[in-house]
């Protein structure tokens, strides 16, 4: 069977989904709203809002039970609470502020989306925590190679 015939390269598939859902990028995927910083400025920025007239937190976005699983991970694998934490895509913060009540003391948030750091901030400073850190940081575009947008980058948080 040829691949222009739906063989198993799954050319079949890739063609109904481009015609379906819009072009392909060059990696083979559907573009998708939700990796777009775009998006997700516009979704901090109408949270931020809330929190300022509501004072709600927003949405844990990968669910309550998957943060406190990580917590008790840590706390299994006896992670000093002083061991450095980094939470990529910090988002609005809530991941954070739960480290922080559970004691851990050298936490970082990034996230590429100003309105995230600035919800984040505010949500940090209602909980009356100073030990938090934050930084707008695009870290996919900061540096070619992670180790040296962590090291470029985070000394300065």
């Amino acid at each position: 069977m040829s691949a222009g015939a739906g063989g198993g390269d799954g050319g079949g598939a890739v063609a109904a989904a481009r015609s379906r859902e819009g072009s392909l990028d060059e990696d083979g995927f559907v573009p998708s709203a939700l990796g777009t910083r775009e998006h997700w400025d516009a979704v901090y920025e109408r949270e931020l809002q809330t929190f300022q007239e509501y004072g709600d937190t927003g949405e844990i976005w990968f669910g309550e039970e998957s943060m406190n699983r990580l917590i008790r991970w840590l706390q299994k694998k006896k992670i000093p609470l002083d061991a450095s934490v980094l939470d990529i895509g910090t988002g609005n913060g809530v991941f954070l502020v739960e480290l922080a009540k559970f004691g851990f003391s050298n936490i970082t948030g990034i996230d590429y989306s100003p309105s995230a750091i600035q919800l984040s901030g505010s949500i940090i400073k209602k909980e009356g925590l100073s030990n938090i850190k934050l930084k707008d940081l695009n870290l996919l575009k900061s540096c070619q190679h992670l180790s040296s947008a962590l090291e470029a980058d985070l000394e300065t948080v």
